[in-house]
């Protein structure tokens, strides 16, 4: 996301409508906002720099009458520029490192405990998902034409398992070059997962023939739009945490609540995201926020990932979800602390073995 030039002014302003917001949890007036900010400032001029932020889409107003609220926007402009994740105090380090160390050599109950102690000190819903065998590696990819303007993916697995993924043919693509991109797919890609085999499409871009070239072109564009493959054998998702977000103030409405339990009961749903985003988050943690996320868009969610090594081959993708009003030095300091530490330990290595 590119963010336009502010004035140091508005930076301000905005800097301090959010973390205003952050704490009150109510939308913030200018007549407030000029008690916090910290330099003499009108409410009238306070309202002229509101007005532009909100026209700039950083800011929202729920009612005519009430305050600002931060939109998306917002809230991404200020992680970026303004958030530094700090290690967690001595206390919620303590409780953290309660899960540094397996207490037996049940790993899933392990998973579990993890889980539920990242969602408790960390203040959200954790979603947790080991990855020895996540991501489906290709055997067989065909691109089947449906109708002049779509088209299905067939991804068969090393695992025996076949996905059917309906997409836009936003490029036009006729049968015979669908069969073409799904038969060089087969010949060159076999073994790679899709995040493989797309970074490889890059990679090795430049380096090929005119007609290897074309093809690669079309087959980037065209997996470009589809989903990551599950494999048959995934390990099941640990969910904890869930009622916390119910007693917030963005989940009171009954309604919205029973459509939030809904979209985590979707495990299904949950894997796509944690393994879409696992590569990524093994190198630094990953945070989308509201429709960043394509796998929960409509929610006013916030969700940081971390995938973490355990053993010699394999790694947990862990996601912490919240609401978009949160501390986020404190989800981000922490879950960068824990996620660390855990791995320097490999408390699994030897287990994995």
């Amino acid at each position: 996301m590119t963010f336009p030039d502010l004035d140091p002014r508005s930076e301000a302003v905005l800097k301090t409508l959010i973390e205003t917001y952050l704490v009150e949890g109510e939308p913030v007036g200018s007549r407030l906002l000029s008690k916090r900010y910290p330099e003499a400032l009108s409410s009238a001029s306070i309202r002229n720099v509101l007005v532009d932020l909100e026209e700039g889409e950083f800011l929202s107003q729920p009612h005519t009458s009430a305050g600002r609220i931060p939109t998306e926007r917002g809230y991404r402009w200020y992680v970026d520029r303004w958030v530094r994740p700090h290690p967690p105090g001595p206390e919620l380090g303590a409780r953290l490192a309660e899960v540094l160390e397996p207490h037996s050599q049940d790993f899933e109950a392990w998973v579990r405990h993890a889980a539920r102690v990242l969602s408790e000190v960390l203040q959200g819903v954790c979603v947790a998902l080991p990855r020895r065998l996540s991501r489906s590696r290709l055997v067989k990819l065909e691109f089947v034409p449906l109708g002049s303007n779509r088209v299905v993916a067939v991804w068969v697995g090393q695992a025996g398992d076949v996905e059917h993924q309906v997409m836009d043919n936003l490029w036009g693509f006729d049968p015979t070059t669908l069969t073409e991109l799904g038969n060089f797919a087969t010949l060159h890609f076999t073994g790679c997962t899709l995040g493989d085999l797309r970074k490889r499409l890059y990679d090795t871009l430049k380096d090929q023939s005119e007609e290897a070239h074309r093809l690669t072109e079309k087959l980037g564009a065209l997996t470009k739009g589809m989903q990551d493959p599950a494999s048959a054998e995934d390990p099941p998702v640990v969910v904890a945490g869930l009622g916390r977000l119910g007693q917030i103030p963005e989940f009171e409405d009954l309604q919205r609540f029973r459509s939030l339990v809904a979209a985590f009961e979707e495990h299904e749903r949950l894997a796509r995201l944690l393994n879409a985003f696992a590569d990524a988050a093994a190198r630094e943690i990953t945070l989308l926020l509201g429709s960043e996320n394509p796998y929960l868009p409509s929610m006013p969610l916030a969700t940081a990932l971390s995938t973490v090594p355990f053993g010699q081959k394999d790694c947990i993708t862990f996601a912490m979800v919240g609401p978009l009003r949160m501390d986020y030095a404190r989800l981000l300091g922490g879950l960068t602390w824990w996620s660390g530490e855990l791995s320097r330990r490999n408390p699994w290595a030897q287990l994995n073995q």
